[in-house]
C-alpha cells in the first residue's frame, strides 16, 4: 500500500507544473529536440497552448539560428530508389538510413509513415520547400501526389489531377502557410509554342489548368535533376537547347514559361545540375564521362537579371585525388557524376566516383567517402525549417 501510494505521489510530483510560471516554462520547453516538442504537446492543455502559440515558434527559430550560425539541419535525401533512402547530415561519412532499419528509426529521419512505403512501393520524392517535401508514387504516369513535413510525420494526399500525362516536370512551393504544385509536360515536339500547365493551390483546394507560352517548341527538360525555387521563381534544366526553363507562378499577366542562360563556357550536356548554397544559385557539372582528362566545375550567378555567371572552380580529376582513394577506386575506366551541392558549404560538393557516394571539398581537394556500392543518380539536399512547417488540414 506505501509502495503504490510512493509511486502516485511520484507521478503527481512529475506532472505538477502548475508553481512554474509559463515564461519558465517556455524557457525549458524551448531547449528541447524540436523532433520531442511535438510530442510534449499531448502533455497537458497548458503545455499544448505554449507550444502553439506562434510566439513560441518565433523565439525557439531564433534561438536554432543563433546557436546554429545560420547552419541549419539538413539530410540528402535519395529520390527514386525504390527504398526510402536517407542520409542525415549529422551520420554523414558513418553510414546510409534504410527503410526498416531499426538502429536508424528511433533518432533519424523516415518516410516510413507514409501510406504507401508500409507496402515496400517505390515512393518518389520530387522536390522541397520550406520544410516540406512533394513525394509520388510512379515516376510516369503521376497521379497520387503527397505533401509531408518527415520531422514531425504529418503528411495529405492532394486531389488528382485532372488528366493523365506520362512525363511531367513538377515544382513545389510552400510559403506563409499556403503551397503550390505546378506541373507540365518535360517535352513539347507539337507546331504550337504553347503548353498545358497544371496548378494545385492548398487556397483553393483544386487543380486549375491554363494556356501558357513556351520560349522554344522543342524543348527537353532533365527530371533527374532536382527543380529549384530561387528568386521567387521555379527552375528546371532544359537538355535540347542548354538552357533554362524558369516560371514564376505569381507574375500577374506575364505567366509563360521562360528561357535563361547557362554559363557560355559550360560544356557538360548530361553531367550537371543546379542547386543553392548559403542562398546562392550555382550550376555544378562534371565533363566527360569516362576516359580522358575530367574536369569539375562551379558557376554562381553573380547577377540574376542580367543572367551573369561567375565561374567559381576548375578542377581537373587527374591528380587531384588523394592517394589513399586509389586502394578501393580503380584509377581508370571510372565514372563520375554530380549528385547535390552542400546547402551551407561553398566549398563541399557530393560525387558518384567509382561506385561510390563521395563528399569532395573543393578548397582542400580533400574527397571523403560517404557510402560505397552507391549508384543512384538523384540526390536531394533538404534542409529543415527552423521551426516545423505545420501542413494546413485538407477541405476538398
Amino acid at each position: 500500500m506505501a509502495e503504490t501510494s510512493q509511486k502516485a505521489l511520484q507521478q503527481q510530483i512529475l506532472i505538477d507544473d502548475s508553481s512554474i510560471p509559463d515564461w519558465l516554462l517556455t524557457e525549458i520547453l524551448q531547449r528541447l529536440p524540436v523532433k520531442h516538442i511535438f510530442k510534449f504537446k499531448c502533455v497537458s492543455k497548458r503545455w499544448f497552448i505554449l507550444i502553439s502559440d506562434p510566439f513560441f515558434a518565433r523565439l525557439y527559430s531564433t534561438r536554432i539560428n543563433t546557436s546554429l550560425s545560420t547552419s541549419q539541419p539538413w539530410n540528402l535525401l535519395f529520390r527514386y530508389l525504390y527504398e526510402v533512402r536517407i542520409v542525415p547530415s549529422s551520420m554523414i561519412d558513418t553510414r546510409i538510413a534504410l527503410k526498416q532499419s531499426q538502429d536508424f528509426s528511433s533518432p533519424g529521419l523516415s518516410l516510413n509513415f507514409l501510406p504507401y512505403s508500409k507496402h515496400d512501393c517505390p515512393i518518389k520524392i520530387l522536390a522541397s520547400s520550406n520544410g516540406l517535401l512533394l513525394c509520388c508514387e510512379t515516376f510516369y504516369w503521376q497521379k497520387n501526389y503527397y505533401i509531408c513535413n518527415p520531422l514531425i510525420q504529418q503528411w495529405i494526399a492532394l486531389p488528382k489531377p485532372p488528366k493523365a500525362i506520362k512525363s511531367v516536370a513538377v515544382g513545389f512551393i510552400c510559403k506563409d502557410g499556403h503551397y503550390e504544385v505546378i506541373r507540365f509536360p518535360t517535352a513539347n515536339y507539337g507546331p504550337s509554342n504553347t503548353l498545358r500547365l497544371e496548378t494545385f493551390s492548398s487556397e483553393t483546394g483544386k487543380w486549375h489548368c491554363s494556356i501558357v507560352n513556351c520560349p522554344v517548341l522543342d524543348y527537353y527538360i532533365k527530371t533527374d535533376s532536382p527543380v529549384v525555387h530561387y528568386n521567387g521563381s521555379l527552375h528546371w534544366l532544359e537538355f535540347r537547347h542548354s538552357k533554362i526553363i524558369t516560371y514564376d507562378p505569381h507574375s500577374g499577366t506575364n505567366t509563360g514559361l521562360h528561357l535563361m542562360n547557362l554559363p557560355d563556357d559550360k560544356q557538360s550536356e548530361h553531367l550537371s545540375l543546379l542547386g543553392v548554397s548559403r542562398g546562392c544559385f550555382r550550376y555544378f557539372e562534371v565533363t566527360d564521362t569516362c576516359f580522358g582528362p575530367r574536369d569539375l566545375r562551379v558557376w554562381v550567378l553573380s547577377d540574376y537579371d542580367a543572367q551573369r555567371w561567375c565561374l567559381e572552380y576548375r578542377i581537373k580529376f587527374s591528380g587531384s585525388w588523394i592517394d589513399e582513394v586509389n586502394e578501393f577506386i580503380p584509377k581508370d575506366n571510372f565514372y563520375i557524376f554530380p549528385l547535390a551541392l552542400h546547402p551551407h558549404e561553398f566549398d563541399i560538393v557530393y560525387l558518384g566516383y567509382g561506385g561510390c557516394l563521395v563528399s569532395y571539398n573543393l578548397g582542400t581537394r580533400k574527397l571523403d567517402v560517404v557510402h560505397r556500392n552507391f549508384y543512384s543518380h538523384q540526390l536531394l539536399a533538404f534542409v529543415f525549417s527552423p521551426w516545423p512547417t505545420t501542413i494546413p488540414q485538407p477541405f476538398w
